[in-house]
Order: C-alpha cells, then sequence, then structure tokens
C-alpha cells in the first residue's frame, strides 16, 4: 500500500490578506419628464495578493491561495423607461477585462524539475467579459367585474460570457443567454404567477472545477416551469 501524501496543513490553510485600490466615477440621469432613467459607470480596479480557490492536490476539499497582483477594468450602463402607465421596459449592460500582471508560481516539468509558470496576461477565471439584461413589463389593469384586479406580464433575457474556468484559461464558456418569463395574476392581498426559466433551453456550463488531475463540468439547469401562490397582509401589529 502507497502511504498517503502528507499534508502540510499550515501552508495549506494560510493566505495573505487581499488589497485592491478601486476607483470609479460615473453619473446617474433623469430625462424625458421622469419617463427615462439612465446610469453609466465606469471604474478601474488593482488587486494585490489575489484569493483564489483552488481543490486540494489530494482532491480533499479546497485551499485559498494568493495569486499576485491582476488588473481590471471596464464600463456599466443601464437604462430604464416607463412608455405608458401600462408598459416599462430596462435594459443593462457590463464590460469587464480582468488579467494577471503579476502571477508566476513553481510548477513541475516532465522530469520533476521547478519551472516557473507564468499567468501574466491571463483572464481571471470566474469573471464575465460581457454581461447584459434586457426586460420588459406590461401591465393590464381588469374591469372591476372581473375575477382579478391586475394581469402582469414579465419576461427578460438575460446573458453572460466569455467566462474562462481555470488560470490557465483552456477551459471556458462562451457568450449565452437565458430567456425567462412570468405572468402574475393579482387579487387583492393574493396572487398567482406562472414562471418559465431557461424557456429556450439553453444549454450552457454553469460551473467547472479541477481535481485529482480531472475536470469536471456542472451544467445548467434546463428549461423550468412553476406556480407560485403567494399572499401578503398589510395587518397593523397590535
Amino acid at each position: 500500500m502507497v502511504p498517503a501524501k502528507e499534508i502540510d496543513v499550515k501552508t495549506s490553510t494560510t493566505y495573505k490578506p487581499e488589497y485592491s485600490w478601486n476607483y470609479e466615477v460615473g453619473s446617474h440621469l433623469t430625462l424625458w419628464e421622469g419617463r427615462l432613467w439612465a446610469d453609466v459607470a465606469a471604474f478601474y480596479m488593482d488587486t494585490r495578493d489575489q484569493q483564489l480557490s483552488q481543490f486540494a492536490e489530494s482532491g480533499l476539499g479546497r485551499v485559498t491561495i494568493n495569486a499576485g497582483k491582476s488588473r481590471s477594468y471596464g464600463v456599466e450602463a443601464a437604462l430604464r423607461t416607463s412608455l405608458t402607465n401600462e408598459l416599462s421596459l430596462n435594459a443593462s449592460y457590463g464590460y469587464t477585462y480582468a488579467t494577471f500582471t503579476d502571477y508566476v508560481t513553481k510548477q513541475k516539468d516532465s522530469e520533476g524539475n521547478l519551472t516557473d509558470k507564468s499567468y501574466n496576461g491571463k483572464y481571471v477565471p470566474f469573471v464575465p467579459k460581457h454581461t447584459l439584461n434586457i426586460g420588459g413589463e406590461y401591465a393590464i389593469t381588469c374591469n372591476p367585474r372581473s375575477i382579478f384586479d391586475r394581469v402582469v406580464f414579465q419576461a427578460n433575457y438575460n446573458a453572460a460570457g466569455r467566462i474562462y474556468w481555470t488560470e490557465q484559461n483552456n477551459v471556458s464558456q462562451s457568450f449565452y443567454g437565458t430567456l425567462n418569463w412570468r405572468t402574475n395574476l393579482e387579487i387583492g392581498d393574493a396572487m398567482i404567477s406562472f414562471w418559465a426559466r431557461n424557456f429556450l433551453n439553453k444549454d450552457y456550463a454553469a460551473f467547472y472545477f479541477e481535481t485529482m488531475n480531472k475536470g469536471f463540468m456542472q451544467q445548467g439547469r434546463p428549461m423550468q416551469f412553476g406556480i407560485c401562490l403567494l399572499y401578503t397582509s398589510d395587518a397593523a401589529d397590535e
């Protein structure tokens, strides 16, 4: 029997604090007589001793390591508008460019010799380069003789990518999006809600990790449907 490799607990559980300098500039605008709201911002971040989570070499549990320095910058923008009393729309977009600037580790080559492995210029894992959300809501006020007070239709499209899962940037999820919708039937303090998530049944990776020299991909949830019954009470506490 091959003896288990001893684990240096102190080395595996000790890591440096993460420090960062963050700069951001932005603006909020209200236009079209209060029917249009716009937010825009640009940011820059310098991070030192960035903390990353990795699976232990033994495959049992995770360890936190420090990854030298990284830099990220980008822009964010959001728009919301009430076209009518019934119809409202919203959209938001974000762009992030996050890369390592000083991250060099020691790794063994095929002959067992320690060599420098540089990740400089590689994208920081788990940070989507693009994020996008587009949505809308249409509310109908029902006739007083109707069973329901209001019927509300909601839909949104959420998207993200590309997302790199490893420091080597050898595994990634390309840009993808999911369509979701919800229909609410409101009556007094009660509501019946019909909803669907990932309505187009988009196939995508939600998570990825490597352990014991193997990679494991977690698939995103497929198309889902559901019904919710909600009731809220505004009665004052005695």
